[in-house]
């Protein structure tokens, strides 16, 4: 019963492991930052509400769940997603840093989606999904990376 025990535990562990590497987005702007700053990349800020906007949940199952996409965008970026739920409630810090976020960059439509340097100015915003897939959005962000190296 022990080892049976043990090796559950270990795949469990090891599966932990696996996903927070395949798409484990951060939730904290100000984190995002630093870890932007430090690894020098760009940041992608995605302003979502997840459980009750549909162009959302469109672009989180058609290009944010997809591995391809996780690993493309992971080169270059820091992914930072912040939540705005109707139905499933967050910490009042949480939802209070977010809606600080969304203030300071006067977000007022989801999904929204900003490219910016590791300080947080914008370089790329975008509204909406249009349906495009994986690979022509993570093709889109990285051409715009590319626009603002040569600024």
């Amino acid at each position: 019963m022990k080892v049976m025990k043990a090796s559950l535990f270990a795949l469990l562990a090891a599966f932990a492991v696996s996903a927070a590497h395949a798409g484990d987005y951060l939730t904290d702007f100000e984190a995002g930052k630093k870890k932007a700053a430090s690894e020098k990349k760009a940041l992608l800020v995605k302003f979502t509400g997840s459980d009750w906007c549909p162009p959302c949940k469109k672009l989180q199952k058609e290009v944010f769940s997809k591995s391809s996409f996780q690993e493309g965008v992971a080169e270059d970026f820091v992914v930072v997603v912040l939540d705005f739920p109707r139905k499933s409630e967050m910490t009042a810090e949480q939802t209070a840093a977010n809606k600080k976020v969304a203030k300071a960059y006067k977000v007022k439509a989801y999904p929204t989606v900003l490219l910016m340097d590791a300080q947080g100015k914008v370089f790329k915003s975008t509204a909406g999904y249009n349906g495009s897939g994986a690979k022509t959005y993570l093709a889109d962000i990285k051409t715009s990376l590319k626009a603002k190296k040569f600024q």
